[in-house]
């Protein structure tokens, strides 16, 4: 198993305890969690319509409410990929949407026309190396966006502008952001690991949680 030694090596030299102090995981929040909502492949963790990746074989699954609008998603998204493709054959990545900013539930809707096509995290990757341009605090431009997004290779534009008017994605963002508050979440990104919510938004802190998991499945 692929990542498991250095699992265990952590786990034997420092212990899980020390682990969970070092990464600041706040145990009586999750633990509220847990106790309201106890499988993580039920709602409000996963929907029917969620977008997954990953393979899942050992039965670790990541959720992810984030905003397309959010700079710390924008940040924090690369560190959630390299986790996801170094994990890629044991876990399953969950994005669910929280749009808390005024041009987000529109980006949503591009997300998700996007992933008619197949070309969905192609079309994130866009949204988000052009954050800054499109989404400027001081002078925010969203039809800017629609200026890159023809970098998607193979992204029909055309065929995008009419999609986006699906009002079954008005539907999604509605139950993604009922199913964020009933979780009581307040910002973005936030990330759990089979229903234990991330309290530190790092690197390690989500690849120790992960393989943490990952170790416990296969017990």
């Amino acid at each position: 198993m692929k990542n498991k030694n250095l699992v265990l090596g952590i786990v034997g030299v420092v212990g899980v305890l020390f682990i969970a102090l070092i990464f600041g995981y706040n145990k009586s929040e999750t633990s509220k969690i847990e106790q309201k909502f106890t499988n993580i492949d039920e709602p409000p963790f996963i929907r029917d319509h969620s977008i997954r990746f990953g393979k899942n074989g050992e039965n670790v699954t990541i959720v992810e409410f984030m905003d397309p609008e959010c700079e710390s998603c924008a940040i924090f998204h690369p560190i959630v990929k390299k986790v996801l493709e170094e994990n890629y054959e044991d876990v399953q990545l969950v994005v669910r949407y929280m749009p808390n900013h005024k041009n987000a539930p529109n980006v949503v809707k591009i997300l998700e026309a996007a992933r008619v096509q197949g070309k969905y995290q192609e079309t994130l990757r866009i949204v988000f190396d052009t954050l800054g341009i499109w989404a400027n605090h001081n002078n925010p431009r969203p039809e800017l966006l629609w200026e890159h997004l023809p970098k998607v290779e193979g992204l029909d534009i055309e065929k995008l502008k009419k999609d986006i008017n699906n009002p079954a994605f008005e539907k999604i963002i509605k139950l993604d952001m009922e199913d964020a508050k009933a979780l009581g979440l307040t910002g973005t990104p936030t990330l759990f690991v089979n229903g234990q919510k991330l309290e530190t938004l790092s690197y390690e802190a989500l690849n120790t949680l992960v393989l943490l998991e990952i170790v416990k499945q296969e017990k």
